[in-house]
């Protein structure tokens, strides 16, 4: 496989950001400022103005992610490329395509499963042959998960044959941008050809999703006491694209987790009957609101309480997250491992997630591909992320 070898070769960039007029991308240009001084960045969007106003001192480059021949040209002048434009369905294929070929660094805040499965099947070899990390993914969407599930099996370091991850704690402002995705990745699943089937698979984002094991009936849906976890648990709202790209990056590493690794995610609810009938109005108000936010007739009513894309919180600095991953070995050895941080998990924390993801690139060099977080960033990433404020843990 063609190493990364286009990282080290002269660009004019270390990092270009692209989006930095969007809401998350005025925060993560930010926090590049403050904590990684030392590299070149130019800020790209599709008007200067809103970009200048940063005042940051940054190269600003106007590019509009519908013209190919401008993402090809923003892809020649960097090692990396974060991108925040989304949805990606709708504006990220130029860019994809640019950074492949050129064998670009690039990391995104997708959480749109069928956009990714088309990355996957258009790119991946392309990217192998030119050492491009394609890494998609890299915000709240997907980072605790998956790096929490490799934490995990660095500390088990054996196979595992079922794990839990459970959310213990998670506040933060709505995300508009994150709802506009959910939107369209419906759109897109009933504009492609079998595109429903795609998305429903566990395995959608695996090398080959047909060769995967069958493993049963998901349970993240369920309400259930979980003997791992001890407590009931309902539905965790992104566990339908996180346990895709766990699954993938396990794939990717020779099924290293385990061959035939039950692997789910949920929200903790307590124990008891009280802990069995919280668990159950989650799953009712899960299922509510994925109606009402998807219902095109409810948009403009709903609009009052629904932040609309480019909008964010007042607040940065409120909220958090406590993840932790319950794993089970064959021995029947349980092993639990704790990833948390502070501030807003979709705008504080996914900047630095982000950002930390492009400066691994730019430093680590590795194989070309369209990846995961584990898989194109693994032990120098968790030390990065751990060093600039999103703990991991193992619990004893």
């Amino acid at each position: 496989m063609a190493q990364d070898t286009n990282l080290t070769s002269e660009r004019d960039f270390d990092i270009i950001l692209f989006g930095a007029s969007s809401f998350v991308g005025k925060i993560t240009a930010r926090y590049i400022k403050a904590n990684h001084p030392e590299l070149k960045v130019a800020l790209a969007a599709r008007g200067a103005g809103r970009v200048n106003g940063l005042k940051l001192g940054y190269p600003v480059i106007v590019a509009d992610a519908m013209d190919a021949k401008a993402m090809d040209a923003l892809a020649k002048r960097a090692k990396v490329i974060i991108t925040t434009v989304g949805p990606y369905t709708r504006y990220g294929d130029n860019l994809v395509a640019a950074c492949a070929q050129n064998g670009t660094g690039y990391v995104d805040l997708c959480g749109e499963a069928l956009f990714i499965r088309r990355s996957i099947d258009n790119w991946h070899e392309v990217a192998q042959e030119t050492g491009a990390r394609i890494v998609h993914s890299c915000g709240f969407d997907s980072v605790p998960s998956d790096m929490g599930m490799f934490y995990l099996h660095q500390h088990a370091n054996r196979p595992l044959t079922e794990v839990t991850m459970s959310v213990e704690r998670l506040s933060g402002g709505l995300s508009g941008g994150t709802i506009d995705s959910m939107r369209e990745v419906s759109a897109d699943a009933k504009r492609m050809p079998k595109g429903g089937a795609i998305l429903h698979s566990p395995h959608s984002l695996s090398p080959d999703h047909k060769q995967e094991p069958d493993l049963g009936p998901e349970p993240d849906r369920f309400v259930e006491y979980d003997e791992l976890v001890g407590q009931w648990v309902g539905p965790f709202f992104m566990a339908m694209f996180n346990t895709r790209v766990v699954r993938r990056s396990n794939s990717l590493m020779n099924h290293a987790y385990g061959e035939r690794l039950r692997y789910r995610e949920a929200m903790t609810t307590g124990q008891g009957l009280l802990g069995q009938a919280k668990a159950q109005l989650l799953h009712a108000a899960t299922v509510a609101g994925f109606a009402l936010i998807m219902i095109p007739s409810l948009r403009k009513p709903l609009s009052r309480f629904i932040p609309e894309p480019g909008d964010g919180p007042k607040d940065i600095e409120k909220g958090g997250f406590t993840i932790a991953h319950y794993g089970k070995d064959e021995d029947g050895h349980v092993y639990v491992t704790e990833v948390s941080a502070e501030g807003d998990p979709g705008y504080k924390t996914t900047a630095m997630m982000l950002t930390e993801a492009a400066v691994t690139l730019v430093n680590h060099p590795g194989e070309g591909g369209v990846l995961t977080p584990a898989t194109a960033l693994g032990a120098p990433y968790i030390e990065a992320l751990d060093s600039h404020g999103m703990r991991f843990r193992v619990r004893q």
